[in-house]
């Protein structure tokens, strides 16, 4: 005969391993999935440095390295995280960026993995394709990760992104920046559905100037997905609406391009769309709406070189700052930039010097004071008619002044950013002290995070000259001028064109490609080891809009779902025994 006592404490048993179960299993480190798409979590964890550690034959990886610019996809084991993944493509990936350290004395090459170019069934946590980028040109290591933020924080759909400590065959590579490629799983995972057309522009028609009715004639306009139907896609549509007038709400998601353009604005992107390289953008149509997807911010915060000119008060006296907002003549002054040493580049103190120094050129006046009002560079906003068709029509701009209103009083202001920049640095000092194949100082990174010379100053800096040139306060000229090399017809350089000719404050990274054939797997583009630093890094939570930390969403897996209920079945049936037991007067 059972006694009542032990019923009870069985019940009561079951009871503590069930809220063990439910309340501790899932914040204890387990792998965690709740969709397809659990990788944003499990892999681009913003809250810790991710590890990625390459196990590939010496010889193919010796081989990788010797032939950089080939691009050649070689078979590697991936273990993210402690997550192993076989028989995965792998290659080295950039455009000039690449060049350069090719010509260099640096191996320190940007790669691309691709879990399921053997075999389409495979996938990391649902993630198909990762890039990891060397952080070529930007001593601060966070200009593509913070505009990823502001991106988000402005509701753009933006690539994952966080920070990843690699090792190839044991010995330390470095610290890269992780970042989603955008494709079929992204496009699922932001727009419900891949079964749109996804562009890249990168070449001729990457403008978007309307050119003929024939997709044909825009080569650079690279159709990445669905190219089986591209005769059904709007694109030739769209191109027309924009540039000789219609209806373009019926083709583009406006308010979304205007939050894009607002953010690109503000932190001076100028490699991009809005600057003579027009590019570095991806097009997304779904039913006949196309969507604007950010893409490649190492140039950002001026990093790109804004051009020169001339700027006025409201009481300015020169006639040429006498128009209104709408009408700006721009007046190029003489200063040339600065010409990186193209032949010398050095190993300085164990830091291979690449002639960039970026953090010198974060507070430069005219990415400070770069036009909101007419925000193109090296070109004309007749020229960028995607551009042009939003600001030429009032109720457009008025909206897109009013998002460079918010992010000048709420993301890009001292204290948000460097609430960011104060974060990383705790998180990720070690990794940059450690690594052996970084082209830039500890201290160049430290540089970046606070103090006169930092990303929170040009937030204040560039913030305030927003406002300024909201209210009126100041006038800017923009900059139609460049003394960038133009690219050919084709967006590539000529063929005697040596990376030493861009100016100082100029990074190859997302140039005009030198071979390229698009940007799939293998197509080309775009003694001891060390000791990694300390366990999986410091965890700390990012700031939200307002500063306060944001907390990874914490999903589970199926076994630990199939736990809970199992438990729950026998909790229940616990219940069921004692009430019956209860009954009969047990």
């Amino acid at each position: 005969m059972i006694k009542t006592r032990i019923v009870y404490l069985c019940m009561a048993i079951l009871l503590v391993l069930f809220a063990v179960i439910y309340a501790v299993l899932p914040n204890i480190g387990i792998e965690t999935k709740k969709t397809e798409f659990s990788y944003e979590n499990l892999v681009f964890n913003k809250n810790k440095v991710t590890t990625v550690d390459i196990e590939i034959a010496e010889e193919d990886w010796a081989d990788m390295l010797e032939n950089a610019a080939e691009e050649e996809l070689k078979q590697a084991t991936i273990t993210v995280n402690g997550k192993k993944v076989e028989n995965v493509a792998i290659r080295t990936k950039g455009n000039l960026s690449l060049r350069s350290v090719v010509n260099s004395d640096s191996d320190r090459y940007s790669l691309k993995i691709d879990f399921d170019y053997y075999d389409n069934t495979q996938s990391l946590y649902g993630l198909k394709k990762l890039n990891l980028n060397n952080n070529y040109s930007d001593t601060t290591l966070m200009r593509e990760y913070i505009s990823y933020e502001l991106m988000e924080q402005m509701g753009l759909p933006t690539p994952a992104h966080s920070y990843m400590y690699v090792t190839v065959n044991g010995e330390e590579r470095g610290l890269f920046l992780g970042v989603e490629a955008v494709d079929e799983t992204f496009l699922a995972n932001n727009y419900g559905s891949n079964d749109g057309f996804l562009f890249k522009p990168d070449g001729t028609g990457s403008d978007l100037q309307y050119i003929s009715d024939d997709l044909a004639d825009y080569t650079g306009i690279g159709l990445k997905t669905n190219e089986g139907n591209s005769d059904e896609s709007k694109l030739i549509e769209m191109l027309d609406a924009i540039n000789n007038g219609g209806d373009i709400e019926q083709y583009i998601d406006v308010d979304e391009m205007l939050r894009y353009f607002a953010v690109n604005t503000a932190i001076v992107n100028l490699d991009s769309y809005q600057g003579n390289m027009k590019h570095n953008y991806y097009l997304y149509e779904q039913n006949g709406v196309f969507s604007i997807i950010p893409w490649d911010y190492n140039m950002a915060f001026g990093g790109f070189g804004a051009g020169g000119g001339r700027m006025g008060g409201e009481n300015d006296q020169n006639p040429a700052n006498t128009s209104t907002n709408r009408e700006r003549t721009f007046v190029q002054n003489n200063e040339q930039p600065a010409q990186a040493d193209g032949e010398d580049k050095q190993q300085q103190g164990g830091v291979f010097n690449m002639g960039m120094g970026m953090s010198g050129n974060l507070l430069d006046e005219s990415a400070i004071n770069f036009s909101v009002t007419t925000p193109v560079s090296g070109t004309t906003l007749e020229e960028r008619p995607l551009l042009n068709a939003l600001l030429v029509n009032e109720e457009y701009r008025a909206k897109y002044e009013s998002y460079l209103e918010k992010l000048a009083t709420t993301y890009l202001t001292e204290e948000y950013i460097q609430s960011i920049t104060k974060n990383l640095a705790v998180l990720l000092t070690t990794y940059v002290e450690a690594d052996p194949t970084k082209f830039s100082t500890t201290e160049q990174f430290l540089a970046a995070v606070e103090g006169d010379n930092s990303l929170p100053e040009f937030a204040k800096q560039r913030s305030a000259s927003i406002l300024k040139q909201l209210s009126g306060e100041l006038v800017v000229e923009a900059s139609t001028t460049t003394n960038m090399p133009a690219p050919n017809e084709n967006g590539a350089m000529p063929e005697n064109f040596d990376p030493s000719q861009f100016p100082e404050d100029f990074d190859p990274a997302q140039g005009p490609p030198f071979n390229r054939e698009g940007n799939g797997p293998g197509e080309g583009q775009n003694g001891e080891p060390m000791q990694r630093p300390g366990g999986n890094g410091f965890k700390m939570g990012m700031p939200g809009a307002n500063g306060e930390p944001s907390n990874q969403a914490t999903v589970i897996d199926k076994n630990t779902v199939l736990t809970v209920t199992v438990s729950l079945v026998f909790l229940l049936l616990a219940i069921l025994f004692v009430v019956k037991f209860k009954r009969r007067g047990r």
